[in-house]
């Protein structure tokens, strides 16, 4: 079963508003889209290291509590259809080597971070696609092979608190056929016509078992953006390999990962029950810190000083 901390519903189709105002969509061959606020020639190592620290520090805070931290980065959607491109577009070297270049300082730094592109890999082996034609997100197919991938890291530090038959219960596979996020909100209506929808195949809903739903609290809890919405299924998966229930706080694009943090810290959903906080990141993400103005909604932003001492106060309060 999931605890759902969400924004609403509708924030599947909701990004983050800077991306309005700049060249948001690129459009390759074969009608794939792909976003065009993620740079594909530009890196900036220097704001990564500023905020691995961070992490690592509330990778630290978080320990004191005794609540494990496994920072999940979603991969560049076009590390896996660069050949759909646009003809003259090509990831740079900096951009090319930054997965690698993020994993080894989160790792150096003392923070858990599986890598997520072990999870692709079966999902290609299989011959089923990683992200959606027209969507900036991943497909469930690859939403549940990383969810495979957590749940293993987790369940092999020991059993968790808690009783098993509590996990969510997966839903039958369907087809939701419509435009992805990129078409729906950037392209003007010819281009949506000649772009077209395409089949999403998720998860039917499923309702927990009777008596269930306040039966057991949460140990693993899962904060990101509308990557790990339960549309695409992840905290559901999560769930059902560990057969326990999971927390979820997930907010839109432009509310960052610092901020929905903070929020689910502060919030009464963060209990002394959590042992693993799963933090969920996209790879263009990390350099972008909690100051990154034009990134964030004005709301989320905060100096990295303010914005420790928010994860600071929170914990005291835990």
């Amino acid at each position: 079963m999931i605890r759902l901390m969400v924004a609403s519903a509708a924030a599947f189709f909701v990004l983050a508003p800077f991306a309005v105002a700049r060249d948001a969509v690129l459009e390759g061959k074969s009608n794939w889209l792909f976003a065009g606020w993620e740079s594909l020639t530009i890196a900036r190592p220097d704001a990564e290291q500023s905020s691995i620290k961070l992490i690592s520090d509330a990778g630290r805070l978080l320990a004191q509590k005794n609540v494990k931290l496994l920072v999940a980065i979603v991969p560049l959607k076009p590390r896996y259809y660069e050949s759909l491109l646009p003809d003259g577009s090509a990831m740079s070297d900096v951009v090319r080597g930054r997965y690698d270049r993020e994993l080894t300082a989160l790792r150096a730094a003392g923070v858990n971070a599986p890598d997520i592109r072990d999870a692709f890999k079966t999902v290609m082996a299989g011959k089923k696609e990683v992200f959606y034609r027209t969507d900036f997100h991943w497909t469930t197919f690859a939403a549940e092979a990383t969810a495979d991938l957590i749940a293993g890291v987790i369940t092999a530090q020991g059993p968790l608190p808690g009783n098993a038959g509590t996990g969510t219960q997966l839903g039958e596979w369907m087809n939701d056929r419509h435009l992805g996020d990129l078409a729906a909100n950037f392209l003007p209506p010819e281009r949506k016509r000649a772009i077209g929808p395409e089949a999403y195949v998720i998860r039917a809903a499923t309702k927990p078992a009777a008596g269930l739903l306040d039966a057991d609290p949460s140990s693993v809890a899962v904060v990101g953006n509308s990557f790990v919405q339960p549309y695409f299924g992840f905290p559901q998966r999560l769930s059902n390999r560990i057969d326990r229930p999971v927390a979820l706080k997930w907010n839109p694009g432009d509310v960052g990962p610092w901020a929905t943090l903070v929020q689910f810290l502060q919030s009464a959903e963060f209990t002394s029950s959590v042992r693993y906080l799963v933090w969920q990141f996209n790879e263009a993400q990390i350099q972008n810190g909690p100051d990154a103005v034009g990134e964030w909604s004005q709301s989320s932003i905060s100096s990295p000083v303010e914005w420790r001492t928010k994860v600071t106060g929170a914990l005291k309060n835990r």
